[in-house]
């Protein structure tokens, strides 16, 4: 089982089928969304923001309905907490998803004009939050299981080369992101939450209102940390901010 749910991770991560993995959030830098490069078929507020026009969302079209189709499949798949799991169909699955993505990136590239992309490539930005400032090179975990993707890693070195920090600024960059990262899992386990369990309402909510003040914080020290050269390349990497919680799926209507 546990290994299924690793198999699903590492795929999703991969930017294949993204609109299964897109997470509800609260809106800003590293809150909610999926891969926007896959979303921009799906998600409407994601295409009145980058100003598509009625014609090229027509030729989107055929992509998104793939992209149903595969997240239908994963669902399927996968909704059944692992039970009768088929190593062979989920690597057909991958494939067909590989597929998809391919024609999609071909698609992109066609329709989107330049300052669409460009839009599009600042609120990918701001959906990786904390994650643009990793190291690209560094390795996954056991089994070669939660790495970034490769679109991740450009992304990771296109804000390196924008940046320039210097080995002190990374220091103090990251030191400001393993603190967020302690006192958030501090938070949550305060709150008795954990993966694969339901969390009370009340104490989710508490826990989610301290999380978001120290993840503002982490935000002032790393911004505190760059010139005002970096702070500028900064502004350019990643736009005006975007409402990430927009690109959250809607929930599912209730059954009566």
């Amino acid at each position: 089982m546990r290994a299924i749910r690793c198999m699903l991770a590492a795929f999703l991560a991969a930017g294949i089928v993204t609109v299964v993995a897109a997470q509800p959030g609260t809106g800003g830098f590293g809150r909610g969304g999926g891969d926007v490069e896959t979303l921009v078929f799906t998600n409407t507020a994601l295409q009145e923001e980058i100003k598509l026009t009625d014609a090229q969302k027509e030729k989107l079209k055929p992509i998104a309905t793939k992209y149903a189709d595969l997240t239908k499949k994963g669902q399927e798949m996968f909704g059944k907490g692992g039970k009768g799991f088929d190593k062979e169909k989920f690597a057909e699955f991958r494939e067909e998803g590989k597929k998809v993505g391919e024609e999609a990136k071909k698609v992109r590239d066609d329709v989107l004009t330049a300052d669409q992309k460009k839009r599009l490539k600042q609120i990918g930005i701001q959906v990786m939050g904390f994650q643009v400032f990793s190291d690209p090179e560094a390795k996954g975990g056991k089994g070669g299981f939660g790495g970034a993707s490769e679109a991740a890693k450009a992304t990771m070195k296109e804000v390196q080369d924008a940046l320039k920090l210097s080995e002190s600024q990374t220091k103090s960059v990251r030191g400001a992101i393993a603190d967020y990262n302690k006192e958030r899992t501090e938070i949550n386990k305060e709150a008795g939450i954990t993966f694969g369990k339901a969390a009370d309402p009340e104490k989710k909510a508490a826990a989610d209102k301290k999380i978001e003040k120290s993840r503002k914080e982490a935000w002032v020290k790393i911004d505190e940390a760059l010139d005002a050269t970096q702070k500028t390349a900064w502004k350019g990497l990643v736009g005006d901010a975007f409402d990430t919680s927009k690109l959250a799926p809607a929930p599912a209507p209730k059954k009566d």
